[in-house]
């Protein structure tokens, strides 16, 4: 009898305190478009943006905070590692307000480091979209940014360095060929 009080009681809490803060949060109204963005053959020290889009359907003019957001290693695709630094990924403005009943796009800027060493990786992170709200919980949005970079770089310094090694010997037997000839 005592166990099925205390689980009514809790069921009245549930129904009088989080009832009503799940609806409050779900009265924010946003919407995240791409919900996926994938960027293939990325060479290491190239960039490339890309516009995300953020519409409030709210009647009220919204506060909106965009960051990355690492996923746990069970949420990224098969074959994917985790981003290795997030500050390779920058945005037009980190936070922006949008008038009701409107949108907004961000600008969000991919750059991978010139090191050889991250040519040929699939990376996964997600950009968060959260809404900014007064009420103790709050509505956030994901969208999955899938990368994958380019196969190994041309090394022009190196082909620089082939190529006049190859003209500096090519002149120095020319000459000695040639002084060989004379002495004969």
């Amino acid at each position: 009898m005592l166990a099925r009080i205390r689980s009514a009681g809790v069921g009245a809490v549930f129904l009088v305190v989080l009832l009503p803060l799940l609806t409050l949060a779900q009265n924010v109204n946003f919407s995240l478009a791409p919900a996926e963005v994938h960027i293939d053959s990325l060479l290491p020290g190239n960039a490339t943006e890309f516009e995300l889009t953020v519409n409030n359907r709210d009647a009220i003019a919204r506060n909106f905070t965009i960051t990355v957001f690492r996923p746990p290693k069970e949420e990224r695709r098969e074959g994917r590692t985790e981003f290795p630094d997030e500050s390779w990924i920058t945005f037009s403005s980190s936070g922006i307000e949008i008038g009701a009943n409107s949108h907004a796009n961000v600008t969000v800027t991919v750059a991978i480091p010139q090191e050889q060493k991250w040519a040929g990786r699939d990376w996964e992170t997600w950009l968060a979209v959260t809404a900014e709200s007064s009420d103790l919980l709050s509505a956030k949005l994901y969208a999955r940014l899938l990368v994958s970079t380019g196969g190994t770089r041309l090394n022009t310094a190196l082909v620089a360095g082939i190529a006049a090694g190859a003209l500096i010997l090519g002149c120095g037997g020319y000459y000695w060929f040639r002084r060989k000839v004379k002495r004969d």
